[in-house]
């Protein structure tokens, strides 16, 4: 970790503390009302007599908190305490996956200063909500995905499933991106050959997806969301039941997928809101033009990841192209449960990281093309660490 990393690090570390501490003693903070004051009461009566009588899915922040508190003390710094070190440490892993994904110094900086100060990152993470421990959980599984694609670790087979059952459990959502991520790795190590694919590895690991798809569908079913009627149905009975609440910052009126076809079309219209509001038309507040700023650089962003994916040439695309798409389906999950721009920007959070690898990744590939363009040989991947430590002096 270089020292610009470091200093946005304890920039952010600074920040963060300021809040916890302001929400602690004199608060609550902005952003630390409703459902922050709801997880910290909750954890403090479970901390109590630590008695559980129904386990539930989006509910085990508040005991594993209520745990902690029944050890030290149920305090609300404490508690907004723990989330500014699951923020550090997710830093600290992002701060890793790029170092090991090969991005230059100063895209280093510039990625981890946008994680650092982004408003709604420092205001949410700062305080007793669940998605900084979601960040986390989601940085821990890219992290371990690296190394098992790139460096063939088999121990982190292990880690990548203990991160999935962590954000699985902090929210049901997560459950469905778990899902995706075991196996969609699994996939991914198929890909990994250039001169043609195993039809050994294919055929075991075919029926091995297949089993991760179903038990985990079966398991989300269970514990999460009902789908014996069906996502569609689903989704607008959960949308319909959100609209129920009068909000200013719904950017939805009324709910009518109708079916299959009609959830394919509802799709990426809802994505696209779910990104992007509020429009200008809507902003009606002060916190609204946070909001649209930070829309604004998520466009940027976007754009900047899709640059990388055209231009990279070496091994990692598969990886980058990868990272990207997870980006784009767990804001995807995100949205089909989202009406309201005010809780997207707390959605948001759990995927930054990956967001920024992507938009990031660009400069290495910019710099290996500029090298190729001048006449030098074309890059093999046996060759990319080699020419990475030249782009880095």
């Amino acid at each position: 970790m270089h020292n610009t990393v470091r200093k946005a690090i304890w920039i952010g570390l600074f920040l963060r503390l300021f809040v916890a501490i302001w929400n602690g003693f004199f608060g609550p903070s902005f952003g630390a009302d409703n459902d922050a004051v709801g997880f910290h009461l909750m954890a403090v009566a479970y901390s109590q007599d630590l008695l559980l009588d129904k386990f539930v899915i989006g509910h085990f922040y508040s005991y594993a908190l209520g745990v902690i508190y029944f050890l030290i003390d149920d305090s609300l710094f404490l508690g907004s305490f723990l989330s500014v070190l699951a923020w550090l440490s997710s830093a600290v892993l992002l701060s890793k996956i790029m170092h090991r994904f090969s991005i230059d110094k100063s895209h280093q900086s510039k990625a981890m200063l946008i994680y650092a100060l982004l408003p709604s990152s420092i205001v949410y993470t700062s305080v007793t909500l669940r998605e900084v421990f979601q960040l986390f959980f989601v940085n821990l599984a890219f992290y371990s995905i690296i190394k098992i694609y790139l460096d063939k670790s088999a121990k982190h087979w292990t880690v990548l499933c203990c991160a999935v059952i962590g954000m699985g459990v902090l929210h049901g959502a997560l459950i469905a991106f778990g899902i995706f991520v075991v196996a969609a790795t699994l996939s991914l190590i198929l890909l990994r050959r250039r001169n043609g694919y195993s039809l050994i590895k294919l055929a075991l690991a075919a029926p091995l997806v297949a089993l991760i798809v179903f038990f985990g569908i079966s398991f989300f079913n269970n514990f999460s969301y009902k789908l014996d009627d069906g996502l569609a149905v689903a989704v607008e009975a959960y949308q319909k039941g959100s609209l129920g609440t009068d909000s200013r910052a719904n950017y939805k009126d009324n709910v009518d997928i109708g079916g299959v076809t009609g959830l394919l079309i509802f799709i990426p219209f809802s994505l696209l809101q779910y990104l992007f509001e509020p429009m200008p038309w809507r902003i009606t507040a002060a916190i609204d033009v946070v909001t649209l700023l930070e829309n604004s650089l998520r466009v940027w962003l976007i754009l900047k990841a899709f640059v990388s994916m055209r231009n990279i040439s070496h091994e990692g695309r598969k990886l980058l192209v990868f990272i990207f798409f997870s980006y784009i389906v767990i804001e995807t999950i995100w949205s089909l449960g989202t009406i309201n721009w005010g809780t997207a920007m707390r959605h948001h959070l759990p995927s930054i990281g990956l967001l920024l690898v992507s938009a990031f990744s660009y400069s290495t590939n910019k710099a290996i093309s500029q090298i190729q363009s001048r006449g030098a040989k074309p890059v093999k991947s046996s060759d990319l660490s080699s020419l990475t430590s030249e782009l880095h002096k």
